[in-house]
């Protein structure tokens, strides 16, 4: 055997072997960057919607409790959890009035609005319906 056809790796090899390294390691950093870019875009909205579900959760609890005072219909209420996030919520009858004493289905609509990166607003709507007495009116 010559000295020369030794067993082993030529450079070509090693080289070859380190490029296709290479191109695995960057695709793989593509699809981590591409991954942690998703997540930070969704962050916003998926914070917007745990916000949005826990004021719908006091809206409807606020009436339930002794000295609670319910959303009034078709009134805006607004207000804001911070500099980012704020929300408006509004309630309106689903059916004509009823009877005085009586029940009425109310729907109670909530938009949650926050700024985006870019600074543009954007909104997420949620709603909910609510089973309340009619007032009965002194006099009649």
């Amino acid at each position: 055997m010559n000295k020369w056809q030794e067993a082993g790796f030529t450079l070509l090899e090693v080289l070859v072997a380190t490029v296709i390294l290479g191109m695995a390691v960057a695709a793989l950093f593509g699809l981590l960057s591409g991954a942690l870019r998703n997540a930070d875009r969704l962050q916003a909205p998926e914070q917007a919607l745990l916000l949005g579900q826990a004021k719908l959760n006091e809206l409807l609890a606020v009436g339930a409790v002794p000295g609670g005072e319910e959303v009034s219909l078709n009134q805006k209420v607004e207000g804001h959890w911070d500099d980012r996030f704020r929300w408006e919520a509004m309630a309106s009858r689903s059916f004509p009035e009823g009877a005085p004493g009586g029940t009425t289905l109310v729907r109670i609509a909530l938009d949650v609005i926050w700024k985006s990166g870019a600074g543009e607003e954007r909104k997420l709507s949620l709603e909910t319906y609510q089973l309340r007495l009619e007032p009965v009116r002194v006099g009649q």
